[in-house]
């Protein structure tokens, strides 16, 4: 279960990522996607961080 969640985690930090390049080389433009972005990424980087954590421990 926590494998499956980490896979979409990331793969939603990733879709994130992009939306972000979209935005900074002004293909997208609207004032809340640096906000909502970076938020989404940070939390799957954290999230990311956690799950490996947990895996560790027996």
């Amino acid at each position: 279960m926590l494998k499956n969640l980490q896979i979409t985690v990331s793969i939603i930090g990733l879709a994130a990522a992009i939306v972000y390049i979209l935005y900074f080389f002004r293909v997208i433009y609207h004032p809340y996607i640096p906000t909502i972005s970076g938020g989404i990424v940070i939390f799957s980087y954290l999230f990311g961080v956690y799950a490996k954590k947990k895996q560790e421990q027996p």
